[in-house]
């Protein structure tokens, strides 16, 4: 028996690996825009710090700041973040800036000096409308009366690729978190139609059989507690059909008796007025037969056919009797091969006249068991009578009689109409007939008088091509029970 895995251990690792699988995803998003965000920092940084570099060695030479750079060949990438630098001395008066227009003019200056240390920022602000920020750097430098003063170099830095990449980064983190949550709504609803489907299916397939329905089957292919509760539904439909099966030939079987019952009291009946008027007729034939020999050929045939009729309807009484009751067998050595000849020269007329062509072909060599001759002539005189009717427009009907293990086969083939699925597991139940004509009794007498003699009789039958019946029997008859 498979190993069922829990359930809730299922479920409780597949949203583990969910929820882990999110974090990861969240921790990695996270932790790239932590190193775009440094990155851009650090740039930043080198750019104010070349700044600072710039605006203090330019105070040693004669030259603007602006020719100053152009002189120590800068690239634009080393500056590309400064938009603008300015020296300004301790009243604010810019003495040199990169913005030409803005030498000679006055700025604001910081108010917290004292808190600060020469060399350290002094204070910074963001301009309004455009993402910079404006920072004051102070030095010492010699005023013009020679006495030190606070001088500052001022540096105004552009934030917007900074700001672009806190943008983007919180902006990716958004639409991953997003992305995330949904693959979790997707994953929850997965999981939520995977646990909860297979119940749909347990409860039609209750419907279903409710409604009677008993060939339902579920098919779950799964490890778990449902798997197991699908395994356990299916063995108790299983369960259900034998019950049904089993009642339903329990329900036949006493209709079978019931009827046989009958049918054998009214048999009983039958048999005493039917011996009466056979008696009879033999009386009537010898005492009453005409002297004119046209009347007397015409009085000979029809006192004939009633006889026949006479034998018919006690070998049907006879067929009535039998179904079910123990047969006490006349044993002798038979020759099936020249049992089955004879046979067939009693039905070969007819076979002519309905264009089928019979054959016989005996594989045993003309050895015998024992058996009851006359029950088995009229076994096999059913079976040929039965093959030779289901072609009415002719066919081919072959006998092949083969020796086996423990006694021999004799295998009876028709190229006739078949025998309908439906009908073919019903053949040999007593009273069933597909003949509107037939009472049902031939094939049941037949499949008796093989287990009589502790044979067996079985049928294969395609509808259109033909049906082949097989029997088995003995060396020597060896009864069931």
């Amino acid at each position: 028996m498979p190993r069922y895995l829990d359930l809730r251990f299922r479920l409780a690792a597949l949203l583990s690996i969910v929820i882990i699988g999110m974090v990861a995803v969240l921790y990695e998003l996270n932790r790239r825009a932590e190193r775009q965000i440094l990155a851009q920092v650090e740039a930043q940084t080198a750019q104010l710090t070349t700044a600072l570099e710039v605006g203090l060695q330019s105070i040693s030479t004669s030259d603007y700041l602006d020719d100053f750079i152009r002189s120590r060949r800068l690239t634009p990438s080393q500056l590309q973040r400064i938009r603008r630098i300015a020296i300004v001395d301790a009243n604010g008066l810019v003495t040199d800036s990169t913005l030409r227009a803005e030498r000679g003019q006055r700025l604001a200056l910081p108010t917290d000096e004292s808190l600060v240390q020469e060399g350290d920022p002094l204070a910074a602000n963001t301009t309004e409308n455009s993402l910079a920020r404006t920072v004051f750097i102070p030095f010492q430098a010699l005023g013009k009366d020679g006495a030190p003063e606070r001088n500052y170099v001022v540096v105004t830095i552009s934030a917007q690729t900074l700001a672009e990449t806190i943008a983007t980064t919180s902006r990716q983190r958004l639409l991953a978190t997003g992305a995330a949550l949904l693959v979790a709504l997707v994953v929850a609803v997965a999981l939520v139609w995977r646990f909860t489907q297979p119940i749909g299916d347990l409860v039609t397939a209750t419907r279903r059989i409710e409604a009677g329905d008993l060939t339902v089957q579920l098919q779950l292919n799964r490890r778990d507690e449902i798997g197991l509760l699908a395994a356990r539904f299916n063995a108790m439909v299983v369960r259900l059909r034998e019950v049904r099966e089993l009642e339903e030939r329990l329900n036949q079987a006493e209709r079978a008796a019931v009827v046989g019952r009958l049918a054998s009291g009214i048999a009983h009946e039958i048999r005493n007025p039917l011996n009466f008027i056979n008696l009879t007729m033999d009386h009537i034939r010898t005492r009453y037969a005409p002297s004119d020999a046209a009347e007397r050929a015409t009085f000979e045939r029809l006192t004939a056919a009633v006889k026949d009729e006479i034998a018919r309807l006690n070998t049907l009484v006879t067929n009535v009797l039998r179904i079910g009751r123990p047969a006490t067998l006349s044993l002798r050595p038979v020759r099936l091969g020249e049992l089955i000849a004879a046979v067939l020269d009693v039905v070969r007329s007819k076979a002519e006249a309905q264009q089928v062509s019979l054959t016989c072909v005996d594989e045993t060599g003309g050895m015998p068991i024992e058996a009851d001759a006359d029950s088995l002539k009229s076994c096999f005189s059913n079976l040929v009578i039965n093959a030779i009717e289901a072609m009415p427009h002719g066919g081919e009907l072959h006998l092949r009689i083969t020796p086996t293990a423990t006694g021999q086969a004799v295998q009876v083939r028709d190229s006739g109409l078949g025998i309908a699925p439906n009908d073919l597991e019903h053949i040999f139940d007593p009273y069933f007939s597909t003949k509107d004509t037939g009472i049902g009794l031939g094939l049941a007498v037949t499949r008796q008088i093989i287990l009589d003699h502790g044979g067996t009789i079985t049928v294969e039958s395609t509808p259109g091509q033909g049906t082949t019946f097989t029997v088995t029997l003995p060396h020597r008859p060896t009864p069931p029970g």
